[in-house]
């Protein structure tokens, strides 16, 4: 009974030093996970244009365009984007001035966009608004987002 009674004790301190161990030594260190977002924060500023393969967050404001390809674009309540947005999927509860092609768009509460869209699939939550031209692409063209931007230059 001992013997059984050491063995699990000694079982719970090997698991709590592993992982222990395996949090202490990967302080400071970006997990891959959390490298592939980019976010502009609230009070940040920025000019340019941002090319990116995963999900963009915007929280400040953006003078420029933003290409994520096959990404997520979220531009938060109080986020403002002045350029042309290419993404597969936007979630809008910010504000964009300008164009966006995306297979998904899902404009929220607070969202605002006024300008050119082009999209697959469109949802507008009570007190969404968009102003200006909106073009559905049809359902023979891929979710790929340069096959979108193809069909809406044509």
């Amino acid at each position: 009974m001992l013997f059984y009674i050491i063995s699990v004790l000694l079982i719970i301190i090997l698991y709590t030093l592993y992982f222990i161990g395996e949090n202490m030594f990967s302080k400071g260190k970006i997990k891959e996970s959390d490298s592939t977002t980019t976010i502009i924060s609230k009070n940040t500023s920025f000019v340019g244009d941002i090319s990116s393969g995963e999900k963009i967050i915007i929280h400040g404001k953006i003078n420029g365009n933003i290409n994520t390809n096959n990404g997520v674009v979220f531009i938060d309540k109080g986020g403002v984007v002045n350029g042309r947005v290419l993404c597969e999927k936007m979630i809008l509860n910010g504000e964009l001035y300008g164009e966006c092609c995306c297979s998904t768009l899902d404009v929220y509460e607070n969202g605002f966009l006024q300008g050119e869209v082009s999209y697959r699939f469109l949802e507008i939550r009570n007190g969404g608004c968009i102003t200006g031209i909106v073009n559905k692409v049809t359902d023979e063209v891929q979710n790929n987002v340069s096959e979108l931007v193809k069909a809406r230059e044509s």
